[in-house]
């Protein structure tokens, strides 16, 4: 059974911890730099507590190190797991911003980038994945347009937005990536419109809430993508692929699968899941089984590095786009083509 040693024992942290066991691994160790989380982490789960992060990797029961921690510390835990010829499976984003990404990647070089596993979990919903499959076997034709749909419950809390790296770093990441991954070709343009429609203080601090991004590839596929850090109906989380023959959407999840026709309430439909952790439960079992799978197969990663660095490429385009108040050109390569 593979080892692993979970950097973290926040929130996400524990999402992970959960995943292991029935994908067939073992959580041995917990590091956070708060003692009392990682013991409390530890004593749920029956791992050890490790007391620095060197502990925790060079343990000799520990095959694979999954980084749950703050993203500005990514690129220097991915480096030390590495280094230490660990597997490594790390939370979005790969780094917070676009020049940690690449110096990360230019580190590992092709070989080590192509053995860390970023935790893009949307890839491995059922849902979703029945779209990506849909659009590989020809069912909607030519892939034309593609809707991207993501909204939180609630915002998160207003200490976490200027460490969040922002909303198209933090929250619409998962999005870029989705994307490029259903589109099957990198965008080349990038154009994006934001509001603080939710909370004026997340603008207050330098963020927005409500954000709507489009990206058009070289041979002309769209995507759009719609944020928003707040709905009054539960988590919503919706992809509908357009092609010329035809179209599949991966709705949400009902509580019930219950719809209510009655004239107080025509069609209402059933109320959506709570948020992410039960919205995205599987996925995150699927990932694990994935990451945990190619660990043991010596595979590379199926999602690498190189795509946690692209998905911060185009989140730090958006970026720009909306200071610039412009479309912004992208080059497939990663290179980077605005003003600053």
């Amino acid at each position: 059974m593979i080892g692993i040693a979970l950097m973290g024992a926040g929130r996400m942290a524990r999402v992970h911890a959960r995943a292991i066991p029935p994908a067939g691994a073992k959580l041995v160790a917990v590091y956070d730099l708060v003692p009392a989380a990682a013991e409390a982490l530890a004593a749920e789960t029956g791992a050890a507590v490790a007391r620095s992060v060197q502990e925790a990797i060079e343990r000799p029961d520990v095959a694979a190190v999954l980084v749950a921690t703050s993203s500005d510390t990514h690129v220097e835990l991915i480096g030390q797991a590495s280094q230490a010829g660990k597997a490594v499976m790390c939370e979005k984003p790969l780094a917070p911003t676009l020049a940690e990404a690449q110096r990360c990647v230019q580190t590992l070089g092709p070989q080590g980038s192509s053995k860390v596993f970023l935790a893009f979990n949307r890839r491995f919903d059922p849902g979703h994945a029945a779209v990506k499959q849909a659009i590989e076997a020809g069912e909607i034709g030519a892939l034309e347009q593609l809707t991207i749909t993501s909204r939180d419950p609630f915002p998160p809390p207003l200490e976490y937005i200027p460490k969040s790296g922002g909303l198209f770093r933090d929250m619409m990441i998962h999005d870029f990536d989705m994307a490029r991954w259903l589109l099957g070709e990198e965008p080349v343009s990038v154009f994006s419109r934001g509001s603080c429609l939710v909370d004026p203080r997340v603008g207050a601090l330098g963020d927005v809430d409500t954000a709507c991004v489009s990206l058009v590839t070289s041979s002309g596929k769209q995507a759009v993508i719609l944020n928003s850090r707040r709905t009054a109906y539960g988590f919503d989380q919706r992809i509908e692929a357009f092609g010329s023959a035809g179209m599949v959407m991966s709705d949400n999840p009902r509580a019930t699968g219950l719809k209510r026709y009655s004239g107080a309430s025509f069609g209402a439909p059933d109320r959506f899941r709570a948020f992410f952790m039960e919205r995205y439960g599987e996925s995150y079992r699927r990932e694990i089984e994935t990451f945990v799978a190619g660990v043991a197969k010596g595979a590379p990663a199926a999602v690498s590095a190189l795509d946690g660095l692209r998905a911060v490429y185009v989140a730090e385009a958006a970026g720009a786009s909306l200071r610039l108040g412009k479309p912004v050109e992208l080059k497939t390569n990663g290179e980077v083509t605005w003003d600053a």
